[in-house]
């Protein structure tokens, strides 16, 4: 009885947020305002515990509590899934206008993609299907350019790391294969970020077209209603809810068989004892070091590297060759500047000679040419 009390509690933040009064901080800061009340009394704890049978109010209104709602969408092309505002763009929440609840969805798509989403106000019931520990089957159309390889893609179906990130293994079926594109049907367990397209990109294949059919066992063909067509919503069946919470179940169940064969450690033996199971550890750890020391029949000493050594120029002969070669060096250029100053003295001497020629010659009469 009291495990059902506690299901039945609910914080009050929770209640608050669930109305679409204000965001989770405006809730709890008009708690702490002593603006909400519970029964008449001012609560200031956001997280008191609230039951069906309880009235609450903000500022003496009363707040109608939501009722649980489970719907399906299947989101088309060029819509992004937010429940936020974005100039410009399209959004999940056009497409439920008319519902009075405050919805979110569970698992979302690129804006890329297309296929089924699962819309609620249900926190319990978007974790069931988000967390991949439940093991909820999403099931995806992929069409691809090219023409696949099969054995590339059983390769990475059990498991593949790209850039430091590990995908869980999955299953696959070639539907379709040719020159030019090829579909394939992908079953996987869990939703990481653009995870069927970082595959595929990592094999050398562009992904054309990406849909989802399933999510668990709602999917977009459905006895009652038809096919789900893009842009419209529908209300789960009993049975596909009850489908989601006995996964939750199963998962408890499994937890507890853990701890229901506790007479498997029950069984201890009397004879047992601690020191002579140390000291026989002692004498093993002393036979490794013993091990560990004896290298003379196996160590040997490792031949040294040699060094590329130059050859040496600081000897008293390369010294001596040095000053030998500077010296006559030296006097060369010495001798090169006594024949260069004679050569300069003869050229000067021709010069004054030339002018003195061209000073004796007589000069030219010169005439005024007459204008006809």
């Amino acid at each position: 009885m009291k495990k059902e009390k506690k299901e039945e509690a609910v914080r009050l933040v929770k209640v608050i947020l669930e109305s679409g009064f204000a965001s989770r901080r405006n809730c709890e800061k008009a708690i702490m305002s002593g603006r909400v009340r519970v029964n008449n009394q001012v609560i200031l704890d956001p997280a008191y515990r609230v039951k069906n049978e309880d009235s609450v109010s903000i500022d003496r209104n009363l707040i109608k509590r939501q009722t649980k709602r489970y719907m399906a969408l299947y989101k088309p092309i060029g819509v992004v899934s937010t429940t936020k505002y974005l100039p410009g763009r399209r959004i999940i929440t056009e497409f439920f206008k008319g519902v009075k609840e405050r919805l979110f969805y569970a698992g979302r798509l690129d804006s890329e993609s297309r296929g089924i989403m699962i819309i609620t106000n249900d926190g319990e019931f978007a974790n069931i299907i988000t967390h991949p520990s439940y093991e909820i089957l999403k099931v995806y159309d992929v069409t691809v350019n090219g023409k696949i390889d099969s054995e590339k893609l059983f390769n990475a179906s059990k498991g593949i790391t790209i850039k430091n990130v590990t995908y869980s293994p999955f299953k696959f079926k070639i539907l379709s294969k040719g020159r030019v594109q090829s579909k394939i049907r992908l079953t996987i367990n869990e939703g990481k970020n653009r995870e069927i397209r970082k595959i595929f990109d990592h094999l050398g294949y562009k992904v054309i077209d990406l849909e989802r059919i399933s999510v668990g066992c709602v999917s977009k063909y459905d006895e009652t209603s038809g096919t789900l067509e893009a842009g419209h919503i529908r209300d789960l069946t009993k049975k596909e809810i009850e489908f989601f919470f006995k996964q939750k179940d199963k998962k408890l169940k499994d937890i507890e068989s853990i701890f229901s064969d506790v007479s498997k450690y029950d069984d201890i033996d009397e004879n047992y004892d601690e020191y002579s199971i140390l000291e026989n550890n002692d004498d093993k750890k002393e036979e490794v070091k013993e091990k560990k020391h004896d290298k003379s029949k196996w160590a040997k000493a490792k031949p040294k590297k040699k060094r590329l050594v130059t050859k040496k120029t600081n000897t008293y002969k390369a010294k001596t060759q040095k000053k030998n070669n500077t010296s006559k060096d030296f006097i060369d250029k010495k001798f090169e500047k006594k024949i260069d100053k004679k050569q300069i003295k003869r050229k000067d001497d021709r010069k004054k000679s030339f002018k003195d020629n061209n000073t004796q010659r007589k000069p030219v009469k010169k005439f005024n040419k007459k204008r006809i």
